[in-house]
């Protein structure tokens, strides 16, 4: 029995780019799957969840803008060591941007809360208490002349 060799090739992508990536987007997820952002709903909120991992909150930017959310971070870490027989430096950028329209029934002009824990910022929008309908009483008026 021949058998082929094949070589192994540990730079091969083709391979991890043919799997399926298809995660699904659950509340808290982004804390255990590292996603960019998840939005779901509760009963009185819109709850927006957005993996920043290493940012600290003052590089964090926030902006609403005709019901559009943007939120922006970045950070850089510059590092440089000087000896007498050699001289190193390195540079490390991240960035995040994430957007979203908010959907309707979400209160527009009150801030929403935002709170960064352990790399993950979570805003939170507070919905309209939407209105019981209201019953109309309906009445026959009488044809008299």
């Amino acid at each position: 029995m021949k058998m082929a060799l094949i070589r192994w090739n540990p730079w091969n992508l083709q391979s991890l780019l043919e799997d399926d990536w298809d995660i699904p987007t659950l509340p808290g997820i982004s804390r255990m799957m590292g996603q960019g952002l998840n939005l779901y709903e509760t009963e009185d909120t819109i709850v927006a969840e957005a993996a920043l991992p290493g940012i600290k909150e003052e590089k964090i930017d926030i902006s609403i803008d005709e019901g559009i959310v943007r939120i922006t971070a970045t950070s850089e870490e510059n590092t440089e060591e000087k000896n007498k027989r050699r001289y190193f430096m390195s540079s490390m950028t991240q960035s995040y941007n994430y957007s979203f329209r908010l959907p309707q029934g979400v209160i527009t002009d009150e801030e929403p809360v935002a709170e960064l824990s352990q790399g993950v910022l979570t805003v939170t929008f507070r919905k309209i208490q939407k209105a019981e309908p209201k019953k109309i009483a309906v009445t026959t008026k009488s044809l008299e002349k």
